[in-house]
């Protein structure tokens, strides 16, 4: 078994909640640091390897990792806290961390427990970058293995990945169509390329691009004709699996649209405290000259954008919540697959980013130009925040909005 569980078990031996906010609060602890190294995060591209060791040290990486490979086996609102707090440090170092080390989830939602048990055999804390675009092929080796070519791209999480979950398009021997295939990938196949820091924001993401060149995974790591995207687990009793967390049987896409909602609302957080030291130090620029914190149209603003904010993370926590009870029907079988529960968290997660990115225009208004100059760390957030609303995920809830539409209307009364 992996030399990991050393690194992951139970922080404290107390009941599971005390567990859960011990976890929080450490990644809390850390926020000072994580502001203190966000250009140096930038210039390199990713975190650095000391903040690698703490977040392994406090058993982040485990949060989402069956216990039986030497993980915490806990939730994902528990996990989206921490999350949260990372981002409020530094988005970059959070955005890295949680589209790296969220997919243990998809993993052990795809694969068999045979090929499970190969790949957490590992002497290092799980992390899995993914990207769901099909790029480069796949080609059936003689012993049934397959051999990987090409490059991907925007590859988050990838310099401290022990593996890469993606998708490619396999060829089949009997001459017909090609097939989408999800694939997962160690380390020592791939080369990492040198092609990240020059967006917007989060610069120091760990987004880089990979080259497949000639790699090879077992038969079993390729999963010929299967998406990550439209995956859930079949319920429990249909399948030989040890697993009783109901993290392991919701859905994928709206688990991972939970991670880039998260993270939005950490970067506000992030900004919000800024503004309050700014409140409280920086004055009107028209008369009467005042402390920001003491001018009406200041006060509105601040105000406006903590309670978007406060109403945008208890909504988020509404979200997990039904997420983590439609996986548990699906776990049961109890599942009504007409239950817009997980639709509901799709969308609520839109409606999150939504709240967080109005609630940055109000706060960016309170800083002024003086807090957006370079070196910044209000600046490094508004860019963070700009370039988190480019990403692909922001496409998804136009066709959300009109499936909840159909979902709530077309239904028998």
């Amino acid at each position: 078994m992996s030399s990991q569980i050393a690194v992951m078990q139970h922080p404290e031996t107390v009941d599971d909640q005390d567990i859960r906010d011990t976890l929080v609060q450490r990644a809390h602890d850390m926020i000072p640091d994580l502001v203190a190294r966000q250009a140096e995060t930038e210039a390199r591209t990713y975190y650095s390897e000391e903040t690698h060791r703490a977040f392994e040290k406090a058993g982040l990486y485990g949060i989402l990792v069956p216990e039986k490979f030497g993980g915490l086996d806990l939730d994902v609102k528990t996990y989206y806290r921490v999350v949260m707090e990372l981002a409020t440090g530094c988005p970059s170092t959070a955005w890295q961390f949680c589209l790296g080390s969220a997919h243990a989830v998809t993993l052990c939602g795809m694969y068999s427990e045979e090929a499970q048990r190969e790949v957490f055999d590992i002497d290092e804390p799980f992390i899995a970058a993914t990207t769901t675009r099909p790029q480069g092929k796949a080609i059936r080796l003689p012993d049934g293995g397959w051999q990987l070519d090409g490059e991907w791209n925007y590859c988050s999480g990838i310099p401290y990945s022990s593996h890469f979950l993606s998708h490619t398009i396999a060829t089949n021997e009997d001459g017909s169509d090609p097939e989408l295939m999800t694939f997962i990938v160690p380390r020592d196949q791939w080369t990492r390329l040198d092609d990240w820091g020059a967006a917007l924001g989060l610069k120091g993401s760990g987004s880089h691009s990979i080259k497949l060149e000639n790699a090879r995974i077992p038969a079993s790591w390729g999963l010929k004709g299967r998406s990550i995207i439209d995956h859930r687990l079949p319920p429990k009793s249909e399948i030989d699996t040890d697993l009783d967390n109901p993290l392991y049987f919701g859905g994928t896409m709206s688990l991972w649209l939970l991670e880039p909602a998260a993270l939005c609302i950490g970067m506000v957080k992030g900004a919000l405290e800024e503004c309050t030291k700014l409140m409280q130090t920086k004055t009107t620029v028209i008369p009467p000259i005042t402390l920001r914190g003491e001018n009406t149209d200041y006060q509105r603003w601040y105000g406006a954008a903590a309670a978007k904010l406060t109403t945008a993370e208890s909504a988020y926590h509404d979200a997990c919540e039904k997420w983590t009870e439609d996986a548990r029907l699906q776990m049961l079988g109890l599942r009504d697959p007409n239950d817009p529960r997980e639709l509901l968290s799709n969308v609520i997660c839109g409606e999150v980013i939504e709240m967080a990115w109005e609630a940055m225009q109000l706060l960016y208004r309170v800083a002024g130009t003086g807090a957006a100059m370079d070196g910044q760390r209000m600046q490094r957030i508004y860019r963070d925040l700009s370039t988190a609303r480019s990403h692909a995920y922001n496409t998804r809830f136009d066709g959300l909005h009109r499936e909840l539409s159909v979902n709530l209307t077309q239904q028998p009364a």
